[in-house]
């Protein structure tokens, strides 16, 4: 598969697209709602912005009480590891229905630290200590519910080809009018350009969307697709994208994203 290859529009495809797995500049978005799927009940959430995470954990005492603590975390890469961390903190304050509220009545103190560890794939590694008490978990995001793409955009794209005959390895930008019908997890994607059909299964991940099956185009081409940390708004979508061609033996890595036209 090919998009249309106009090289006049690659700065097109270089202000349209933002690789959503580098979606702050220093790293993959970690914000969202994570939690260990066997252990039902507490979970951390973060928002990132830049190299900074805010986190809002929520758990239980030994009593059973619900309580919750919250840090802000600096990132760091050593040796390759996305790495956050940062000092662990309880909070305390007036009761919420005291009007007026006294500010000066909330106060906190630090309990420990906090570090998130992430490397790639969906989970990641939260360790925190608290008053002494050590805890190290697996989480992933956790699923709220599935975003829609449906409908009709103008996309641009950067591919990197490579071939099982190295002649025709290159790097392609262009653009495409752009369809999505998404009925459930049945995901219909139409490149008018390409002249190609992609269909498949959608699959929610936190906030990213995940799609992969087959593709066909009016040229002969055919194989399979699969788009990845898709992130969606009410003025565009943004995904990397990868096909693997059974005709040609091409492979096409890269990014895809534009504005929605409808």
């Amino acid at each position: 598969m090919r998009f249309l290859s106009i090289r006049v529009v690659s700065l097109l495809a270089v202000l349209a697209l933002a690789d959503p797995s580098w979606a702050t500049q220093f790293s993959n978005d970690q914000s969202d709602i994570w939690w260990n799927a066997n252990e039902n009940g507490w979970g951390v959430q973060f928002v990132q912005r830049g190299s900074t995470i805010f986190a809002t954990m929520f758990v239980y005492d030994a009593s059973g009480n619900p309580t919750w603590y919250v840090a802000a975390l600096q990132g760091s890469k050593p040796n390759g590891v996305l790495t956050f961390t940062g000092d662990l903190y309880t909070a305390n304050g007036p009761w919420f229905g005291t009007n007026p509220y006294n500010p000066a009545n909330a106060t906190g103190s630090k309990v420990g630290t906090m570090t998130w560890q992430k490397t790639s794939g969906n989970p990641g590694t939260l360790t925190y200590s608290v008053n002494g008490v050590n805890v190290t978990k697996s989480l992933a995001r956790q699923p709220i519910a599935s975003d829609s793409y449906s409908g009709t955009y103008m996309v641009g794209a950067h591919l990197s080809v490579t071939c099982t005959n190295s002649a025709n390895n290159s790097t392609n930008d262009g653009f495409s009018p752009l369809t999505i019908t998404q009925i459930g997890n049945s995901f219909t994607m139409t490149l008018d350009a390409a002249g190609c059909t992609l269909t498949g299964t959608y699959a929610q991940n936190g906030q990213f969307g995940t799609a992969s099956g087959n593709y066909s185009c009016t040229n002969g081409d055919a194989g399979t697709f699969e788009l990845s940390n898709m992130i969606v708004a009410p003025y565009g979508m943004l995904g990397l994208f990868s096909t693997s061609s059974s005709v040609s033996g091409c492979q096409n890595n890269g990014q895809i994203g534009g504005a929605r036209t409808g």
